[in-house]
C-alpha cells in the first residue's frame, strides 16, 4: 500500500504568498491525523468489505483521501496552485492531431493546407510577434 508522501523537491505544484513575499523560506503542508482515526477507518472498511484484495484498495483510496492536504472544500489560506501548462499543451496537442486527421480525409493538397492553416491564425488574430513570443517562452522553460 502506498500513500504519497511529501516531498522536498522544487517542483511542487503549490507554494504560499508569504513564500513569494519572500517572509517565508519554505512553505510545505502538514496534516495531523491520530491513531484512533486510522484504527476507526480500519475497522470501517473491514465491516464493509467482501474480501482482503477489495479490503487493501479500500484502505488504500481512503488513506489518499485523508492524506490529501489539497481539498477544495477547506482550502489552505494563503497557498497558490502553480497551473500544470504541461496537461493543457497535451490537451490542445491531441486536439491538433485529432482535427488535422479529419482534415487528411478531405484530400486536400499541400497549397490547400496552407491556405486553411494560414486563414485559421488570420481569423483568431496571431501575428508573427505571437509565435516569436512562444517560441521564446518556450527556449526558456527548456533551459529551466
Amino acid at each position: 500500500m502506498s500513500v504519497e508522501k511529501p516531498s522536498n523537491n522544487s517542483d511542487k505544484s503549490y507554494s504560499h504568498v508569504l513564500q513569494k513575499a519572500g517572509v517565508l523560506k519554505n512553505f510545505s503542508v502538514a496534516k495531523v491525523v491520530s491513531r484512533k482515526e486510522i484504527d476507526d477507518l480500519k475497522q470501517l472498511i473491514k465491516a464493509v468489505a467482501k474480501d482482503e484484495k477489495e479490503y487493501d484498495k479500500m484502505l488504500e483510496e481512503e488513506l489518499a483521501q485523508v492524506a490529501n492536504m489539497h481539498d477544495p472544500k477547506s482550502p489552505i489560506p494563503g497557498i497558490i496552485y502553480v497551473e500544470d501548462k504541461s496537461a493543457l499543451i497535451k490537451q490542445l496537442q491531441k486536439a491538433a492531431k485529432d482535427y488535422a486527421q479529419k482534415i487528411r480525409t478531405g484530400k486536400l493538397d499541400k497549397k490547400h493546407l496552407c491556405y486553411l492553416i494560414a486563414s485559421i491564425i488570420k481569423e483568431l488574430g496571431l501575428t508573427k510577434d505571437d509565435f516569436l513570443k512562444m517560441k521564446e517562452e518556450n527556449d526558456e522553460d527548456d533551459d529551466d
